[in-house]
């Protein structure tokens, strides 16, 4: 079983329900780190969102980059961090193409945990897991997208649902790849905005 996310360009107005959702569900204070985050980008006249979180591959480069052990998937095929194990590496920031993974500063994340080994361990968007295990329902992006421009759920049951989706690929969606061209297979379907003109990264 693998679970992923739908997202669909053609609705997102960029409200960014989805990203202030996500920090306050997870009191992910201000400062770096967002578990989701929302762009936009303008092909010349043309304007287009991206929203997105960690992709829980069904191949992660993190999982395999960290020496520690602490990034984990679930049967479900989610990917989370164990945070009492990360010792700090950053390996899985370097090997991640998504920039998924964060690293909190002293000013949001004052307090250190005891068990804890390090200040700031890695952090990152866990699907909501014990939201949704808990019954209530899809993550809480989904959950609060106004115009329904998100969805969850096993990633082939996602497939039969939205047939004009695709994977999240590199030829198709170049500005989501940041750090490497590694082929994770992102569990990320997204109905894709047609247009032909040049990329511009209007929005961080």
């Amino acid at each position: 079983m693998q679970l992923g996310f739908y997202f669909d360009q053609t609705r997102c107005i960029g409200c960014n329900a989805c990203t202030v959702s996500c920090k306050d569900w997870n009191q992910v204070e201000p400062g770096p780190v967002r578990w989701r985050r929302q762009e936009a980008y303008q092909y010349n006249n043309v304007f287009e969102n991206l929203t997105m979180s960690c992709n829980h591959c069904e191949d992660p480069a993190c999982m395999k980059a960290c020496y520690y052990g602490a990034i984990k998937k679930r049967n479900n095929g989610i990917v989370y961090v164990d945070r009492d194990l990360c010792q700090g590496l950053q390996a899985c920031i370097q090997a991640c193409p998504f920039a998924a993974t964060h690293i909190a500063d002293d000013k949001q994340e004052p307090v250190k945990k005891d068990t804890w080994m390090i200040a700031h361990p890695m952090q990152k968007c866990k699907g909501c897991y014990e939201r949704v295990e808990a019954g209530f329902g899809k993550p809480v992006c989904v959950d609060a997208c106004p115009v329904r421009a998100l969805d969850w759920g096993e990633i082939t049951d996602l497939q039969a649902k939205y047939p004009d989706a695709v994977r999240l690929n590199k030829q198709d969606f170049p500005y989501a790849y940041i750090n490497s061209d590694t082929e994770t297979k992102p569990s990320f379907l997204i109905k894709k905005k047609k247009t032909n003109m040049v990329i511009k990264h209007l929005v961080k």
